[in-house]
C-alpha cells in the first residue's frame, strides 16, 4: 500500500525543505496540510537584525539588514497568463510595500481599487530574485549608507547542511575595494586586492564573484584571498555579472553623455533641459559574455535566444520569455536616467525610466515604447482586483 503523503517521516520533509531555497515556495510547500505545516519551520534562515557599519572601532552605528523579493505574479484563471512584476519590500511595521523591479523607487500612489492583501495561494507566484539592502539601525537617511558601502549586497545564508549559524555578508567599500563580513567574526573584513574599483558582485554556485570596471573577475575564497578566474574586457563603461541557465554572465554597458545630443523630438515628447536631468549618460549598446572557466577568458555571447536580462544596481537576474507574457527574448531591460527626460503624464510607474536593449538587432528604446513589454511592469493586470481583493 502506497503512503500517505501527509505522514511522510519528519526527516524526509527537513531534507526536502533544505532544497527550498525560495521563501515563495517555502510557504507554498507548508500550506499542503496542516501536518507539514507545523512540521515545518518557517523562516528557515534567520535574518540577521543589526551588523556593525565600519571596519574600525571608532563607530558604533549599525546596519539592519533588508530583503525584497522580485516577483512574476499571474492568474491560474488567466488564460492569457497575463503577468505582473513586482518587488516587494517589507518595512518594520510589517508592512509591504510595491517598488520598481528595477530601481528604489516606491510605486505610489497606487490605484484606488488596487488591492489591500494579496494571498499568494490563489496566484502563480515565481520568484525571479532576491536582493538585499543595507539600513542604517537608527533610521538615519539611506543616503548616509552610500559614505562607506555601496548599494549592492550580496548575502549568503547558513548552508543547509551545516549545524553552525553563520552567514555572509559581501559587498563594494565606498573605495571600490571588498568588504565583507563574517557572523561568526563579527567584524567587518575589507580586500586591499585592487588593481581597479570593482562594479558588481554575486554569489554564484556557492561562491563569491567579483568584477572590476575592466571586466577582470575574481573569486573570493573562504580565506578571503582572491584568484582570477577571467581577464579584462576593455571597452564599455559599466559591467553587471549576471546568472543564466547555470552560467556566469558578464554584461558590458557603453554610455555616452546625454548632454551631446540635445535636439531630438517626436510629435508627443520634446526635451527639455532642467536642473533634474542636466547631467545624462545614455545607453548606446550592450555586450553579454560567458564565462570559459577553463580558458579563464569572457566569451562573447551574440544569442540569449528565449532568455530575458533585468540589470539594476542591486540585483540583475534572468528570466524566460516564454513564462513573461507579452514579451520577446534575446532582450535586456536597464534602468537608464536618460529616458526619465522625456516629458510624458506621471503616473505610479515611470515607464520611462526603463530601457529596452535587444540583441537582435541593436535596437534600444524606453520601455513605454513597446506596449506588450510595458504591461510586464504597469498598469497591474485586470485580474489583480478579481483575484486578490
Amino acid at each position: 500500500m502506497a503512503t500517505e503523503w501527509s505522514q511522510l517521516p519528519q526527516d524526509l520533509l527537513d531534507q526536502i525543505t533544505k532544497k527550498i531555497p525560495s521563501t515563495i515556495d517555502l510557504v507554498r510547500f507548508r500550506s499542503v496540510c496542516s501536518t507539514w505545516r507545523s512540521s515545518i519551520t518557517y523562516p528557515i534562515h534567520t535574518f540577521p537584525n543589526k551588523i556593525p557599519i565600519r571596519p574600525s572601532n571608532f563607530d558604533s552605528g549599525l546596519f539592519h539588514l533588508s530583503k525584497r523579493l522580485i516577483l512574476h505574479v499571474s492568474s491560474p484563471s488567466n488564460q492569457q497568463n497575463e503577468g505582473w512584476i513586482i518587488k516587494l519590500e517589507q518595512d518594520d511595521s510589517n508592512l509591504s510595500h510595491l517598488l520598481n523591479p528595477l530601481s528604489e523607487s516606491k510605486i505610489q500612489p497606487l490605484p484606488e481599487t488596487f488591492p489591500k492583501h494579496f494571498d499568494i495561494l490563489n496566484l502563480r507566484v515565481f520568484e525571479l530574485c532576491q536582493e538585499y539592502v543595507l539600513r542604517y539601525a537608527d533610521k538615519w537617511p539611506l543616503s548616509f549608507a552610500g559614505d562607506v558601502y555601496r548599494e549592492k549586497v550580496i548575502f549568503s545564508p547558513t548552508p543547509p547542511w551545516s549545524n553552525e549559524m553563520d552567514y555572509v555578508i559581501m559587498t563594494i567599500h565606498v573605495s571600490g575595494k571588498l568588504a565583507l563580513f563574517r557572523l561568526k567574526d563579527n567584524v567587518w573584513s575589507i580586500i586591499d586586492e585592487m588593481p581597479n574599483p570593482y562594479e558588481d558582485v554575486i554569489h554564484f554556485k556557492g561562491r563569491f564573484y567579483a568584477v572590476d570596471g575592466t571586466g577582470r573577475a575574481v573569486v573570493v575564497a573562504p580565506d578571503l584571498t582572491i584568484s582570477e578566474v577571467a581577464g579584462p574586457v576593455f571597452g564599455g563603461d559599466k559591467k553587471y555579472l549576471v546568472e543564466m541557465d547555470g552560467e556566469l554572465l558578464l554584461v558590458d554597458r557603453y554610455l555616452k553623455n546625454g548632454n551631446d545630443d540635445l535636439n531630438f523630438w517626436n510629435d508627443n515628447e520634446i526635451y527639455v533641459p532642467n536642473d533634474d536631468t542636466y547631467v545624462m549618460d545614455t545607453t548606446l549598446l550592450f555586450i553579454v559574455y560567458r564565462l570559459d572557466k577553463w580558458e579563464k577568458t569572457w566569451v562573447e555571447l551574440k544569442n540569449l535566444g528565449d532568455r530575458l536580462l533585468f540589470l539594476s544596481d542591486n540585483c540583475s537576474f534572468c528570466a524566460p520569455a516564454s513564462d513573461l507574457y507579452g514579451s520577446k527574448g534575446n532582450c535586456i531591460y536597464f534602468t537608464d536616467r536618460y529616458f526619465q527626460s522625456f516629458k510624458v503624464e506621471e503616473t505610479a510607474f515611470n515607464r520611462h525610466s526603463i530601457g529596452v536593449f535587444s540583441l537582435e538587432n541593436g535596437s534600444i528604446a524606453p520601455l513605454a515604447s513597446y506596449a506588450g513589454y510595458s504591461q510586464l511592469f504597469w498598469p497591474p493586470p485586470m485580474w489583480i482586483t478579481a483575484t486578490t481583493s
